[in-house]
């Protein structure tokens, strides 16, 4: 196989509510130990891509403190490693702080050896083993290979992602945004394998055509125009798109399913992430836990079902907590009933004793709140 570089893109990164106010998506805490954007570095590691850069839009400090050096996710620990690259002239100008703008601020293509460029964003979770997808985009010679998924639900999930018509031989012969018109559609993934000399050219295009297109919209406009040999390739695996903070409720809570959890985590495909230096968790004898994650470094006093509590939160007795997600560092004080509740980080419930959203529309407690 030839030199990839890899790139994790978190400028296209959706909203996830209240959640990102003050975090990139990658960052938000996932299934009580893991950051979403571990799931995107570990299929890179595991695909033996070790040249990693992250493109990151904004919100770098969080990034930066669950990244670190990079090491956990780099098997060549000689020769691999990870940068953050961010346009620091964009932060000023949001419409112009596009991924490409990133790759043309930071990023000497001319400079570094690689033949293949493969990008991915952080929010497509999934297990995905880069290697066969890079061997038939060498084998096709084409300019760009597009990773798409066929789905049956496209008009209640993936909505504005990017909806992909394909000829016989493969190629994407026309880029629409779903709009949820069409049951069944074949989606992109949003990861591109793209040869050094195509990259170079979006590079060199994208100021006179829109200095406010990304990267994906580049490909799109070159689909739509006839420009380039670009091809799709169908991905089989489980995967899943954090779009909005529903989904985000919804898809973390279903993982507490076994046969669903079974599909994201296996020995053959490890999930690296930042490891902290926490005792294990601490069940009292009041204490009554059922289909639940609980990470290391938490207290739990109360009643915990069909949830996931982070690292060092602390659950009182008498409390009840079903159907939540709470993240690290946060407490849920004596006789509190919580029912689907996100409650972020370092947050304390404890006055007000019943907390209550619903499925469709799980409740949230910001960051650092004391209610």
């Amino acid at each position: 196989m030839n030199k990839v570089i890899g790139f994790v893109n978190l400028h296209d990164d959706p909203h996830l509510g209240l959640l990102t106010k003050n975090r990139p998506c990658g960052a938000v805490s996932f299934l009580g130990r893991y950051a979403i954007i571990d799931f995107t570095l570990s299929n890179f590691s595991n695909s033996h891509i070790n040249n990693v850069n992250v493109l990151i839009k904004d919100g770098i400090l969080p990034i930066q403190n669950h990244i670190g050096s990079g090491a956990i996710w780099t098997s060549n620990t000689k020769r691999g490693h990870i940068n953050i690259l961010v346009n620091e002239d964009g932060i000023f100008s949001p419409k112009f702080n596009t991924d490409l703008a990133n790759l043309r601020h930071n990023f000497d293509i001319d400079d570094t050896d690689f033949d293949y460029a493969l990008i991915a964003p952080s929010f497509m979770v999934g297990c995905i083993d880069y290697r066969p997808i890079i061997s038939a985009h060498e084998e096709s010679g084409a300019d760009v290979t597009i990773l798409y998924s066929h789905f049956d639900n496209a008009d209640e999930e993936y909505i504005n992602c990017d909806r992909l018509k394909i000829n016989g031989s493969g190629k994407v012969t026309m880029i629409e945004t779903n709009l949820g018109k069409l049951d069944e559609a074949n989606i992109s993934l949003e990861s591109f394998i793209v040869s050094k000399k195509f990259l170079k050219k979006m590079m060199n295009d994208v100021p006179k055509i829109s200095s406010m297109y990304s990267l994906r919209q580049m490909i799109a406009y070159y689909v739509n125009n006839g420009v380039g040999d670009i091809r799709a390739y169908k991905y089989e695996g489980f995967v899943f798109p954090m779009l909005d903070f529903e989904h985000y409720v919804k898809h973390s809570l279903n993982i507490l399913n076994y046969r669903v959890r079974s599909t994201l985590f296996s020995e053959e495909w490890p999930i690296y992430t930042t490891t902290h230096n926490t005792p294990p968790s601490l069940y009292a004898k009041t204490a009554d836990v059922k289909n639940s994650f609980i990470a290391n470094g938490s207290v739990i006093k109360g009643k915990v079902e069909n949830s996931i509590i982070s690292r060092e939160v602390l659950v009182e007795k008498g409390a009840e907590v079903t159907n939540c997600i709470i993240l690290p560092g946060a407490t849920i004080g004596k006789d509190v009933k919580a029912n689907y509740v996100v409650i972020d980080v370092k947050a304390n419930v404890s006055t007000i004793k019943e907390i209550e959203g619903n499925e469709q529309k799980p409740l949230f407690i910001v960051q650092g709140a004391k209610i």
